[in-house]
């Protein structure tokens, strides 16, 4: 699923002299080809004085709490006949304070190292007394993404710059030279000219040797300008560009930056062509697949079943290990090749489930999606740039398809993960002309609460406990738990138990069904509450459903600049209370039936002589909650926990 590696490399040079001495040195990278990068610096043609803006425009970044700010971002691209592009970055930073230098004061960017070439023209740093300190390349560092078991082509040049204090400003131009021979699918380019830091000017200009590398284009952003000439396009922002807000709850960044998309011209179906031809010959005409396929669904005949036993055994017995080097990034390997390796990458798993389910003749097939993008109209023009997984859905019927994540082996074939609920989709083969969302579930968190608090006559309150999660409540304990050792699993419920209910009791706590990524997963538990009542004065019993109490609390929002989306949840609950000898239920709380646009909330009690029973549940669909709503939506939450208290009085 995660397209970066987790090497972490050091950049090796040649030599550590100082740039001004030897100049277009190839810069040896570990593991990495040669020529990959080149230290090429031109004598600086930026001034101080020509980069800092105007008094009030610094005095406007210090009462904003800017700690930095990017005074312009330039971008020169080139497609030419030979299908490389050359495109040049030139940044240049200004720094305010000491926060800023501390958080931006490394500048950087990525590359491919199987098909792409980068030349360092200038890294200085433009100081107030007009002094030029040179970045030093022997301080210049390569890595790559630290995702466990992802072993790729990209890597991230980062080049530190030296003796930054408030006032100063940073220059950088690369040049990252592709080679388009080296792509399997059509080129790209995805900028932003707005992001989450002040940008006070931002410029793309994209020229093309013929009419025959023209490329098409498109932006959402509303302050950029673009001109198209007759080999060229230019696009400047009107204005600066303030930071983009953020919010705890807010969509996807990717869902939310504005964007200037470049691509080769093509279409959506050529592009689901285009990788169906790069999929299909990863499947095998092996005896073994075949072999493998029927002895996984023995004794089953419906499409749900043998699609659960093939997800089991792909998810769960192929490890996932992703080497992506070359067009192994995009191409899957043959499917027998990952079945006797016992490991492989999204790609690789999805098309061994796939050639598993063909042969059992359900009609499988791959998709393309994303789990950093859910909104189809951020996909401006075709491009695969948008995606960066691959599952396999199998249609069942002619209005049924399922979709499961090889990825995923804690996750039941009935479920996408949540993560992928509304993703952007698109379906590789099978006529497809535009993407689309995959499917999204009502209720992501479904729990259901049994509790037994007998009240004994010495003030004491013994509770046993169940609490049943399912589907996706239930993966993500799996996750959480699967991998600890005893003692640190027992530990952690520990601490669940206590973080709602009192670090000041030691429950015994039992688990089970964490082996089984179709079953349930349920907590019980013993607890004794000791001087929890005083016996003699009981006349009146009320608490808060603790479970709902902290649920509620972590589903509110405080969104403010973006609509939240709700995952949705599906809480029920039954609390039983049991008086000790001698004393009677008498009165019970009200009970409760509350619908609104956001949900329901039930409450019933159902009592003998000694006990009585809460009954509550409250249900909440999937939604998006616009930014005017959330104060709302939080009020029914409010309304559905804190001020709803279970009551009874005894005689």
């Amino acid at each position: 699923m995660k397209i970066f590696s987790c090497l972490i490399v050091s950049l090796l040079l040649i030599s550590s002299a100082h740039a001004a001495d030897k100049q277009g040195r190839v810069l040896n990278l570990a593991g990495n080809a040669p020529n990959l990068v080149r230290w090429s610096p031109v004598k600086p043609h930026h001034s101080y004085q020509e980069q800092l803006p105007q008094p009030d425009k610094i005095a406007e970044f210090e009462k904003l709490g800017y700690g930095s700010a990017t005074l312009s971002e330039q971008h020169q691209i080139m497609l030419r006949t030979d299908k490389t592009v050359e495109e040049t970055v030139t940044n240049s930073q200004l720094y305010i304070n000491s926060n800023g230098i501390e958080n931006a004061g490394n500048n950087g960017f990525w590359i491919d190292t199987n098909n792409q070439q980068v030349e360092i023209k200038e890294a200085y740093v433009l100081q107030p007394d007009g002094a030029i300190v040179q970045a030093d390349p022997g301080t210049i560092q390569v890595n790559s993404d630290n995702s466990p078991n992802i072993f790729n082509d990209l890597s991230y040049v980062t080049v530190p710059f030296s003796q930054l204090k408030p006032g100063s400003i940073s220059i950088l131009v690369y040049k990252i030279v592709s080679y388009h021979d080296k792509l399997p699918l059509p080129w790209s380019r995805l900028l932003y000219p707005a992001n989450f830091g002040h940008i006070e000017s931002f410029q793309a200009r994209i020229n093309w040797a013929d009419d025959k590398q023209k490329p098409v284009w498109q932006t959402d952003y509303a302050k950029l300008d673009c001109k198209e000439g007759p080999l060229s396009l230019t696009c400047t922002t009107k204005e600066a560009s303030a930071p983009i807000p953020t919010d705890k709850g807010m969509p996807s960044i990717y869902d939310v930056l504005p964007v200037l998309v470049l691509a080769t011209p093509a279409n959506w179906a050529e592009i689901s062509d285009s990788m169906q031809t790069l999929t299909e010959p990863a499947l095998s005409k092996s005896e073994k697949i075949k072999d493998l396929a029927e002895d996984l669904i023995k004794g089953t005949t419906k499409p749900e079943e043998k699609m659960s036993l093939l997800k089991a055994f792909v998810s769960r017995e192929i490890r996932y290990v992703g080497i992506e080097h070359g067009h192994n990034g995009v191409v899957p390997r043959p499917t027998l090749t990952t079945l006797e390796r016992r490991f492989g990458v999204c790609k690789d798993k999805t098309m061994l489930f796939v050639d598993l389910g063909r042969q059992v003749g359900l009609d499988a097939y791959p998709v393309l999606t994303s789990t950093k993008r859910q909104s189809l109209t951020k996909l401006l023009l075709p491009s695969s740039n948008y995606f960066n997984h691959m599952i396999a859905c199998v249609k069942l019927t002619p209005d049924k398809e399922s979709c499961v994540d090889l990825t995923d082996p804690e996750t039941s074939a009935e479920h996408l993960p949540y993560s992928l609920h509304d993703a952007v989709s698109l379906k590789i083969g099978r006529a497809t002309v535009a993407p689309g969302n995959l499917a999204a579930e009502p209720y992501t968190w479904v729990v259901e609460i049994k509790a037994d608090n007998r009240l004994t006559e010495d003030g004491v309150i013994v509770e046993t406990l169940e609490r049943s999660y399912n589907s996706h409540w239930a993966a993500g304990l799996r996750y959480t738990l699967a991998s600890k050792s005893q003692a640190d699993r027992d530990r952690w419920l520990l601490e669940d138990y206590r973080s709602v209910m009192s670090d000041k009791v030691t429950p015994t706590v039992r688990l089970q069904g964490l082996d089984q990524p179709n079953s349930l997963v349920v907590m019980t538990s013993t607890t004794e509450f000791r001087n929890a009542f005083n016996p003699s004065q009981l006349t009146n019993f009320s608490e808060l459903d603790p479970w709902l109490r902290d649920i509620v609390k972590s589903s509110k929002t405080t969104n403010s600049h973006y609509p939240y989306t709700f995952q949705g949840l599906n809480y029920q609950s039954q609390l039983t209370y049991e008086l000790n000898q001698g004393k009677r239920i008498n009165n019970l709380g009200p009970a409760v039936d509350y619908d609104s646009a956001w949900g329901s909330f039930h409450r019933y009690y159902r009592k003998t002589d000694t006990s009585v029973t809460a009954f509550t549940e409250l249900k909440m669909s999937r939604a998006v909650i616009p930014v005017e709503k959330i104060v709302e939506f939080n009020r029914f939450l409010d309304l559905s926990s804190q001020e709803t208290r279970i009551w009874f009085s005894v005689q």
